[in-house]
């Protein structure tokens, strides 16, 4: 049978039955994805641009002397098809199918047999498999390294977080595991739902602060419910949008910030070196043993592993695409426990300072789901006097919880150049979240601890989320399986990697800007440093922003002054022309801070009987600055004289002329043009519903 009675052949069988034609186009897709022959046609996607080949005639004829073309350079059809754009297949268009022509074929059009239904058929299925199919994202190698590196990162940090929980666990007053499930819980859940990749989050040390004395008082019980209901309060903030707050912080305020948390973190590292109260000697064997291993962890991490991963990826740029980047702090530990295991290091590992207890392992460390009976059951018996107890450190929870974590989301925001900004209203309700789960899990809470978020950004763990969610199951898996190998990391070799996070988290720069920027910036990075170090975080951002409110309102309050020149008005309503007016030209805001000053810009008993307040280059912010006009206006209305409120926005005329009741002002607002600006007060508009504004001008 040839190829056009075949063709006919077909085109008979098709129109006889329909139903049939559905069969055979199901089959053939089976068929092409299993025969051998047609694996390997290729066909154009928009989404997968693959070169195309036109399908054997072998396949479809009876004519063994036809012999499949050879390949030979693309044709316009195939380089459109290599660009993903559809070509039609035996004049019908079916999008994403294309056939490769050779140059022959081409330039003998009109010698070669048309393709037969049965082959659009082939293609026309294969294709329809391949949309229905579609590969997975992890067939693109950028990708594939860009998660894998993200998990290796979660590794690398899910090690340094075992220290510093089971340190916060002891300043809160709570068994080490609870430390560590509160950070397997609360780490998963904020890292899922938070603000943005990168930021890993854990109990810390602010929190921890904050319940000890309620754990002191009444019982680790009380700690979970506490940190239950510290997430239902952020859960509320997040959602009303509280977190925007977080932009008042000025510039000073965040650099003290990071300064006085990375003194704190360096002091904490300290502990790891002592014996008692005294740092371990340099000639006794653990001292050189414990200085050894810091040493060489620090080494690795900052010069040898990362200079030999960029030789490795340069060498192998070549011949892979795909390559998994083992962040230089999880191989630094790995190896700097390896050489301690190795040459029998008198150190101090994770079992020795958290208790082998806590790394026994098995199903029996795992939490129970719900809240502690010692706090379930007062709470069912007096509610109201239960939460009156804990209400308090959940407030301060969870605000201390939302200010450092919304501080490391802007601080990461600046590190990781991924062109993407944080989410303050997703970030608190994810620390809501992650608090609730450790609170229903008996743990104590958290936030965002920012020495482990910049060690996740520097190992390439700021591109996914996969990176902090890794991190607490690598950490869930070390706790319940590999605990006793857990175990056996040495301390000093995670105080090497916090040593050097602590190295790159402060704001060296800081130390350079002095005197270079105003005294009142120097002191507020400084003070905020210093009450971050003496005291805690939430009261180092809250002074120093009211110190920074309170420096700029006094700078701007020293900058109104006057201008006094002579002018001439014409009084509106077709009055007279006043000829050499004495005019006070006002510049610089008018406000509660400022109002003061305004009021001693004026000679009330030498001016004349006429003159004029020109609000040309100034502006009326708040309550204060109108109660001011209006005085001013009252001293010179005593003495029977009058004022002209030159260029006043409409709305505070209108403002001041109620003030009065429907009496007569001792002033006049004169010139109110349309370009004149109109601006609310400092409160609200909804309480100035009843005064019209006449005369709108420009809004600002």
């Amino acid at each position: 049978m040839t190829v056009h009675e075949k063709h006919s052949h077909v085109h008979r069988w098709t129109g006889t039955s329909k139903s049939s034609l559905a069969v055979v186009s199901l089959t053939i897709i089976s068929i092409g994805n299993w025969n051998p022959w047609i694996n390997r046609f290729a066909f154009a996607h928009p989404a997968l641009p693959l070169p195309n080949s036109r399908p054997p005639k072998s396949l479809f004829s009876n004519d063994d002397s036809q012999a499949p073309p050879k390949k030979s350079a693309a044709s316009s059809s195939s380089r459109a098809a290599a660009k993903g754009k559809s070509v039609p297949i035996s004049g019908t268009p079916f999008r994403g199918v294309s056939l490769n022509s050779s140059r022959s074929h081409v330039a003998n059009a009109s010698n070669e047999r048309p393709p037969s239904q049965l082959e659009s058929i082939v293609l026309n299925a294969k294709s329809l498999s391949q949309s229905l199919f579609r590969s997975s994202p992890l067939s693109d190698p950028s990708l594939r390294t860009k998660y894998f590196t993200a998990i290796a990162a979660g590794l690398a940090v899910s090690l340094a977080m075992v220290p510093e929980a089971v340190s916060f666990s002891f300043v809160a007053g709570v068994n080490p595991l609870v430390g560590l499930w509160t950070t397997v819980v609360l780490g998963f859940f904020a890292a899922a739902f938070g603000g943005r990749a990168g930021i890993c989050s854990s109990a810390s040390g602010a929190c921890s602060i904050v319940v000890a004395g309620l754990c002191a008082s009444h019982g680790s019980g009380y700690l979970a419910g506490c940190a239950a209901l510290a997430g239902l309060i952020q859960i509320v903030a997040g959602s009303a949008g509280l977190g925007k707050l977080i932009r008042l912080v000025p510039h000073p305020v965040m650099l003290g910030f990071v300064n006085g948390l990375t003194l704190v973190m360096f002091k904490a590292q300290l502990t790891h070196f002592k014996d008692g109260r005294k740092f371990l000697s340099l000639l006794s064997p653990q001292g050189k043993a414990t200085y050894a291993c810091t040493a060489l962890t620090m080494v690795l991490v900052k010069y040898i592993l990362p200079k030999l991963q960029e030789n490795v990826e340069a060498a192998k740029a070549t011949q892979s695409h795909f390559r998994i980047a083992i962040p230089p702090t999880l191989g630094g530990v790995v190896i700097a426990a390896a050489a301690a295991r190795f040459f029998k290091w008198p150190v101090k590992t994770l079992a020795d300072v958290a208790g082998a207890e806590t790394f026994r392992g098995g199903l029996s460390v795992l939490p129970k789901l719900g809240l502690p009976s010692d706090f379930w059951t007062p709470l069912l018996s007096a509610p109201l006097h239960t939460l009156k107890i804990i209400l308090p450190y959940a407030i301060t929870m969870a605000a201390v919880g939302s200010i450092e974590s919304l501080l490391t989301l802007q601080l990461l925001d600046g590190i990781i150049d991924d062109g993407k900004r944080g989410s303050t209203k997703r970030e608190v309700v994810g620390q809501g979240i992650g608090n609730v789960a450790a609170g229903l899990t008996g743990g104590i809470g958290g936030c965002a601890l920012i020495g482990q978020s910049l060690i996740n950004a520097q190992s390439g763990g700021g591109v996914s989320r996969l990176s902090g969610i890794s991190m607490a199951i690598f950490l869930a898996l070390g706790i319940v399986s590999f605990a006793p190998l857990l175990g056996q990391t040495p301390v000093c070799a995670l105080s090497g990697v916090m040593l050097l996070a602590c190295q790159t988290s402060f704001s060296w720069g800081s130390l350079r800007l002095l005197g270079k920027i105003p005294n009142l910036d120097a002191f507020i990075i400084m003070l905020v440093t210093i009450v971050t170090v003496k005291d805690d975080l939430a009261k180092a951002v809250l002074v120093g922003t009211i110190t920074s409110a309170l420096g700029f309102a006094w700078k701007q309050s020293t900058t109104i002054s006057a201008a006094i020149t002579t002018t001439m008005i014409d009084l509106p309503n077709g009055g007279p022309r006043l000829p050499n007016i004495k005019s006070y030209n006002i510049n610089g805001p008018l406000f509660f801070g400022s109002s003061q000053q305004f009021s001693r810009l004026f000679s009330v008993k030498e001016d004349p009987n006429d003159i004029v307040i020109d609000f040309t280059n100034s502006r009326v912010f708040d309550h204060s600055a109108l109660e001011a006009i209006n005085t001013i206006a009252d001293r010179y209305g005593a003495l029977g004289k009058r004022v002209y409120l030159r260029h006043l926005s409409s709305d505070c005329a209108k403002l001041l002329a109620k003030v009065h009741e429907g009496g007569l002002p001792p002033f006049m607002v004169v010139e109110s043009g349309e370009f004149d600006p109109v601006y609310g007060v400092a409160e609200q508009s909804k309480y100035y519903q009843d005064v019209p504004v006449t005369n709108p001008g420009r809004k600002l």
